[in-house]
């Protein structure tokens, strides 16, 4: 009986314990050859973004037919004058930032020495897919410098389509005067393939920590 219910107690875990391993793909084992989307997303910046401080608002002053109650708090937009400037920049400039992520993953993937005969252009069995959602100036309170921001998004796609590994990342440039990152073509190019290339060589070390 002792020796039964043992074994009611420890089936369910070794079930348990199989499925877990099951679910888990290392891609660094399953992925015998990846390529890089056609296209990288990139958005345009935004006009209006939210507050990073909220308001809070009682009852004073406050129509019932308005629906807001006693400690209803909103976060108010605000004008997004340093993703604005920053895409008008790249605009004027003519500066690719799709070119300089694609260059930038593709140039890094080939000189790797885990990965560089994996990476291949065609005819791959996973999908790597890089997205950027938005990119800033960062300006410092107390100096006229400032750093550059690109957030960069990678997804791993199978045949599929089943998504089996995502992560993002995203790290500042050097620091210039925020007048040249803007109006020097020359350094916001610099500026912007620096922070890109920091963040894809994070995202390249994340991939080969992978295990899942």
């Amino acid at each position: 009986m002792i020796y039964f219910l043992k074994m009611l107690v420890v089936l369910p875990l070794l079930v348990f314990t199989a499925c877990s391993s099951k679910s888990q793909v290392n891609i660094n084992e399953e992925m015998n050859t990846f390529s890089l989307h056609d296209k990288v997303v990139i958005l345009k910046a935004s006009k209006n973004v939210p507050s990073p401080f909220s308001i809070g608002l009682g009852l004073g002053g406050i129509s019932n037919h308005i629906g807001l109650g006693v400690s209803t708090a909103f976060r108010p937009n605000m004008t997004n004058d340093e993703g604005l400037d920053l895409g008008n920049s790249v605009a004027v400039h003519e500066v690719s930032l799709e070119n300089i992520v694609t260059e930038e993953f593709s140039q890094q993937m080939k000189n790797d020495e885990y990965y560089k005969n994996k990476y291949v252009y065609s005819e791959a069995n996973y999908i790597v897919y890089l997205f950027v959602p938005k990119f800033i100036i960062d300006k410092s309170l107390f100096t006229s410098d400032a750093t550059l921001k690109v957030y960069i998004t990678l997804e791993i796609l199978n045949k599929n389509n089943d998504v089996v590994y995502s992560d993002a990342a995203v790290n500042e440039s050097f620091s210039e005067k925020e007048d040249s990152l803007l109006n020097n073509k020359v350094i916001l190019e610099k500026a912007l393939q620096d922070s890109v290339a920091k963040s894809i060589s994070e995202l390249i070390i994340n991939m080969k920590k992978n295990n899942s």
